[in-house]
């Protein structure tokens, strides 16, 4: 398999990776929620995002996973406070997960599974920042949030997803 080949098949695996895979493909009804914050860690200090804005949550964690593929291991911070804010059950199995994706080497995984996050700053990367609040407004990971959109980068990221479908809808017509 060629680089670039073997690149985006592990970029399209990554979804499959999430804690909220499931909920996405849910009807997102109140029993799903319920079962979606089952997976919270209420002791993490940024546990307030994964409660109450999934869709930045999955956008940041898409985003950043890739990130992280493409060669950006600074980004490995990130991807720390993202899983800490998982109950452990929930971090361990999506530190599983990309193990059997073959998504992150087993170099990476032995610092993801460090439960300690760096203090030490990293350096800004003002394109990675740039490509990740795109992704938020522009909804890259075709994530269909079915309950109320109560931010503007929701209603953004759900306009652009339904025009995706609907061209690409037409375009299969054609």
């Amino acid at each position: 398999m060629a680089s670039s080949v073997k690149e985006q098949k592990l970029l399209g695996d990554v979804k499959l990776t999430s804690p909220l895979y499931e909920y996405w493909i849910s009807p997102q009804n109140d029993e799903n929620e319920i079962k979606r914050l089952s997976k919270l860690n209420p002791d993490s200090p940024a546990s307030g995002l994964f409660k109450s804005e999934p869709y930045k949550w999955e956008n940041l964690y898409q985003s950043i996973v890739k990130e992280i593929i493409k060669g950006d291991h600074d980004s490995i911070k990130g991807l720390k406070v993202l899983l800490d804010m998982l109950n452990e059950k929930e971090r361990l199995k999506t530190l599983d997960l990309f193990n059997e994706y073959k998504i992150l080497n087993s170099d990476l995984l032995s610092k993801l599974r460090e439960r300690e996050i760096s203090k030490a700053p990293t350096k800004k990367n003002w394109a990675r920042f740039a490509r990740i609040l795109l992704a938020i407004f522009t909804n890259p990971y075709e994530i269909e949030v079915k309950r109320k959109k109560a931010h503007l980068y929701e209603q953004t990221g759900m306009g652009i997803y339904t025009l995706r479908k609907l061209l690409g809808n037409i375009s299969k017509k054609n």
